[in-house]
């Protein structure tokens, strides 16, 4: 039987119908395969993954196949928003196999997980092929099979081993990053555009010369003001199809849009410019409205469909523009949103805007596109609300409030901190990834690292010491469940069943879980003063340099703590101040020196001694000591330590 129809995931739920017996990731499943001696059909994907539906109409819901896969194989859906780690795994494989991957992620195991082969996205008779050829090798020449497996796990010892140990060198000369960077469209050179805000992060952050500012400002002007953003309603789409950023594929993803809000807010905040508050502003309401809908918290993604098909929501007919709007609205709106032939989707138009315009024609013209939008059909929201995509939120929330000065982004931060805290984790210091009525999914070192990530970052802000004790409970919780000292790195997860265990080492769209936990390190032990946590952060950053150095675009993440931890900057304790003047002062300081609000009597050593209610102090410290104190933000300035 099909056992989707009892799952929480809205990506497991469009599989239920299928005549196939899904089953769940589980011991038992693994434990029926191990038992009955038959190969594994693992299908991963995501609600938000377009060619996943497409498969599951064309393949998963085609009576023959689901016969044939009935008789001959255990069938497992994994939902990888949910077990990341899985989703890990497998793709390592079609990685070091076919050099590429994606989604859906199609693979065959043997009984006890091993892969034998992977694929992507496969037509019915594609399918039915590949799983009859594996059938027959499977009862007819087994031994061809074991003898793929015994060569497999003999190179994943070869290639795994103790990771030599080498000093983190990088460079951040910009000829020397040209091959992976287009200068031309911005972004990396590819036929389609991910924004990566790892990298935008490193070129804003490391790069300091003129290309990489040029090219900075190139690429985020191509992704605020072409196809990938929303211009009408908010929030960035996961990706473009084309190198010139102007038709996406229509999904919007929470990881993306909360990372680009940082990226965004952060651009303006090195630069002293608003030039993008209106876009960030967007996009955070775009959320909060998305949130009250999912019971307070952030939903996981919204889809690129709607029952009208893929992007039919975002993009408008030549027949709706011309009947809901007068000649000189008409004229207007396509001047404005760029509703050239160039920007032709399948005989509609998407919107592009390269200008602001807040005057009454404009806001009358973008409330009838509203309203156009309002009588078609919404696309699917998976509502699943993940803890590490909604801590990377908080991130963004803090990140603007601190660019723009606003408390109320700060407001918003703290609440949904204390909302994931309270949802997602417990007093014994353990941390869930999702929390379902009647289940719960244990957390992964991502969520983890981004919850300790996100109190950090709020105890930089509001409420120091509480935030920041927090965050060091939950640090000695993951190095406690997930270190691996023969590796110097965290493992992703503690799931027994793989057929290995999974390091995710490389900074992708997201960063790596590994780099963000190196971060929360070395951030902890500049309040601690604990070298224990500085001892791990450097054998971590040693054991990735090899790697880094012949593949710099996939640490970005990790030479930027490489840069901070090498060139470490003042700190700020500021006593007696409100919250409002913090902000202030942040805009007058350097991006990477921190500030804490002591608002309470602290034993954490950098605050220790410090607090006096009765006192405005600024205290400047570094590593190993603060000077004395002085009384206003013009003083702690111009001080140097």
């Amino acid at each position: 039987m099909n056992e989707l129809k009892s799952s929480n995931s809205a990506y497991l739920k469009h599989h239920a119908q299928n005549p196939i017996h899904w089953k769940t990731w589980s011991e038992k499943t693994l434990d029926t395969a191990l038992l009955e001696n038959k190969l594994i059909v693992l299908s991963i994907g995501y609600s938000a993954c377009h060619w996943c539906h497409v498969m599951e109409k064309e393949t998963f819901s085609n009576q023959p196949i689901a016969s044939f896969m009935n008789q001959n194989f255990i069938s497992i859906k994994v939902d990888r928003e949910e077990h990341p780690e899985v989703d890990n795994a497998y793709m390592d494989f079609i990685m070091e196999t076919k050099g590429n991957g994606g989604w859906p992620l199609n693979c065959i195991l043997m009984p006890d997980t091993t892969p034998l082969y992977a694929g992507t996205y496969f037509q019915t008779k594609q399918w039915m092929q590949l799983i009859n050829r594996f059938k027959v090798l499977h009862n007819d020449h087994p031994e061809t099979l074991l003898d793929f497996t015994q060569k497999y796990y003999q190179h994943l010892e070869e290639s795994s081993g103790t990771n030599k140990k080498a000093q983190f060198n990088f460079s951040n000369d910009f000829s020397e990053w040209s091959y992976f960077l287009d200068i031309k469209n911005g972004g990396i050179n590819s036929n389609q555009k991910f924004p990566l805000p790892t990298v935008l992060n490193y070129s804003m952050l490391a790069g300091k010369s003129k290309d990489w500012d040029l090219f900075t400002n190139l690429t985020l002007d191509k992704i605020s003001q072409r196809g990938l953003f929303d211009h009408l309603e908010g929030g960035f789409f996961r990706y473009c199809v084309d190198e010139y950023w102007n038709i996406p594929h229509f999904e919007k993803m929470l990881y993306d849009n909360a990372q680009l809000i940082s990226v965004f807010s952060i651009f303006d905040f090195l630069n002293k410019s608003t030039k993008n508050e209106f876009l960030v502003q967007q996009t955070i309401d775009y959320w909060l409205e998305l949130s009250e809908k999912n019971h307070q918290l952030f939903p996981a993604s919204v889809d690129a469909d709607n029952k009208d098909g893929e992007g039919a929501y975002y993009v408008f007919k030549k027949s709706e523009i011309n009947e809901n709007l007068n000649e000189q609205e008409q004229n207007y709106c396509k001047s404005y949103f760029n509703m050239t032939h160039r920007m032709l989707w399948e005989n509609n138009w998407h919107m592009h805007r390269t200008t602001y315009d807040n005057s009454d024609k404009a806001k009358k013209i973008i409330f009838k596109l509203k309203n156009i939008r309002k009588n078609k059909s919404f696309p699917a929201i998976d509502n699943k609300a993940i803890c590490s995509w909604n801590c990377m939120m908080v991130n963004g929330l803090l990140d603007a409030s601190i660019a723009y000065r606003k408390k109320e982004y700060l407001d918003k931060a703290e609440m949904f901190l204390k909302l994931i805290f309270k949802k997602f984790t417990n007093k014994k210091h353990q941390c869930n990834r999702l929390v379902y009525t009647n289940n719960l999914i244990k957390g992964t070192l991502e969520d983890y690292a981004w919850l300790i990530s996100a109190a950090i970052k709020m105890g930089k802000i509001k409420n120091s010491s509480y935030w920041l004790e927090k965050s060091i409970g939950f640090t000695q919780a993951a190095i406690s469940n997930f270190w691996q000292k023969e590796k110097n790195l965290f493992r992703l997860s503690n799931e027994q069943k793989l057929f290995k265990d999974v390091f995710e080492l490389e900074d992708q769209v997201i960063p790596s879980s590994n780099s963000v936990m190196a971060s929360n390190l070395y951030e902890i032990y500049k309040v601690t003063y604990d070298k224990y946590f500085l001892k791990i952060c450097n054998k971590m950053l040693s054991a990735v340099a090899l790697n880094a150095e012949s593949s710099p675009s996939n640490f970005t993440n990790w030479m930027l703590l490489s840069m901070k931890v090498n060139s470490p900057k003042k700190q700020y304790v500021m006593v007696g101040f409100s919250v409002q003047e913090l902000l202030e002062f942040y805009s007058e300081k350097e991006f990477f020196e921190d500030i804490y609000l002591l608002e309470k009597q602290s034993d954490l050593p950098i605050f220790k001694e410090k607090y006096n209610p009765n006192k405005k102090n600024i205290f400047i410290c570094n590593d190993k000591f603060c000077l004395p104190a002085v009384l206003t933000t013009k003083q702690a300035l111009n001080l140097e330590i």
